[in-house]
């Protein structure tokens, strides 16, 4: 019956669905971080508004570095790209920045090659499983010491999930000319050179039709401030035309790559 009534207030008072547009990369750690961040402000939106508010998760690849098919081990990437020091001080930035959301950084080995994950997820993403995906290829990276490059470990969060195995194999082995790969690369083209995504994660909160009120927000912002977007686009967007369009946040924008935090 609450959540009846919820969904009627919500309906009275028009409250727009709000997307979230989340651009990650499983190969980097902020990008974790910045995700369970995102599910805590989704959680403090739900609470506000009840659960029946209208929200959507849509999860877009970007490809933070392009390695070898089958990634690197952190010390090794951590040495080619970053001179050698300093790693052990950037896993406690890590892991205080991700202990308080759920994100220990338990057991961190590789920096993965991405494109089969990226694909993974456009696939899981038709049948509504792209979130699922997307928690398990972070904990098996950073909490399990696996390596998402691996196609069985894939394989394995797939059938994790309800997929069925031989069909994702098909479909993540057709290589670089099929038609996952290809559109992994597009959008990752299009984030970089259209929406002039520079790093990751990087949100794009966004309500109304074709996306009319949205604010864009780099690095793995604090769950407030994502609250607070969610809520200021609803509210814009609830309030009429007059009143929404394309805003840049008052919020402490931070950057962030794939190794240094926001």
């Amino acid at each position: 019956m609450a959540a009846r009534m919820q969904a009627l207030m919500n309906h009275q008072r028009g409250l727009p669905i709000v997307t979230i547009n989340l651009f990650s990369d499983v190969a980097c750690p902020w990008c974790y971080v910045g995700t369970r961040r995102m599910k805590r402000a989704l959680g403090m939106y739900k609470r506000q508004f009840g659960n029946s508010a209208p929200v959507k998760l849509v999860i877009h690849p970007v490809q933070a570095n392009v390695l070898e098919p089958s990634g690197q081990d952190v010390a090794s990437y951590w040495s080619k790209h970053e001179g050698g020091g300093g790693l052990g001080l950037m896993k406690s930035r890590l892991q205080r920045a991700g202990l308080p959301e759920g994100a220990a950084f338990a057991n961190w080995r590789t920096v993965p090659s991405t494109l089969l994950a990226h694909e993974l997820l456009l696939l899981a993403s038709s049948a509504g499983l792209a979130e699922q995906i997307n928690d398990l290829l972070f904990a098996r990276t950073y909490e399990q010491g696996a390596n998402v490059s691996e196609l069985g470990e894939l394989l394995d969060i797939a059938e994790a999930v309800g997929m069925q195995r031989d069909f994702v194999r098909q479909e993540l082995t057709r290589g670089e000319g099929g038609p996952l790969a290809r559109s992994v690369v597009q959008r990752d083209a299009a984030a970089k050179k259209r929406l002039r995504i520079k790093a990751v994660p990087h949100f794009i909160i966004a309500a109304g039709p074709s996306s009319r009120t949205k604010y864009s927000l780099d690095g793995a912002q604090q769950s407030s401030d994502l609250m607070g977007a969610m809520q200021a686009v609803a509210m814009q967007e609830a309030r009429g035309p007059a009143t929404a369009g394309s805003r840049q946040p008052s919020l402490a924008a931070r950057p962030a790559s794939v190794l240094y935090a926001p």
